[in-house]
């Protein structure tokens, strides 16, 4: 027979078991909410800098369209409101170059944060000078 002064003694230690495991499984839910959080900004970072290198690739063809001669070494197109442009820390912008050479190649990065994306395209030109778009290639350049 049990005397009243030892009844319940199992009680705490149960409850502070209990409460642990519940503690580790909350623990092991936000590290794994969190690691999904930052991959999915990155999947959007990483998105948005290809948008910003289509955007840039598709300008620099623009700019071969109205003038048949033009190359550049680089020229930046920035995409935030902010003055930081292509050197701030959350930059939103496409650094792109046209080549001078025959077939004419633009390469546009376009870069959010850390994250950057590069397009290669090839520029076709009839003999008018007109560009030929079904011929005009695009490829993702990666490292």
């Amino acid at each position: 027979m049990k005397t009243p002064s030892t009844r319940g003694v199992a009680t705490l230690p149960t409850v502070m078991v209990i409460g642990i495991i519940a503690l580790a499984v909350a623990v092991g839910v936000t590290a794994v909410a969190l690691t999904e959080s930052f991959i999915s900004q990155a999947g959007i970072q990483s998105n948005k800098a290809l948008f910003y290198a289509e955007a840039g690739a598709r300008d620099a063809l623009i700019r071969v369209a109205r003038d048949k001669t033009f190359a550049t070494t680089s020229y930046n197109i920035d995409f935030t409101t902010d003055a930081s442009g292509c050197s701030g820390l959350w930059n939103g912008c496409a650094t792109i170059a046209v080549s001078s050479t025959t077939p004419q190649t633009a390469t546009s990065t376009g870069a959010v944060g850390a994250t950057k994306r590069t397009l290669v395209v090839s520029i076709a030109q009839s003999t008018d000078g007109e560009i030929a778009t079904s011929t005009t290639t695009w490829s993702e350049f990666t490292n």
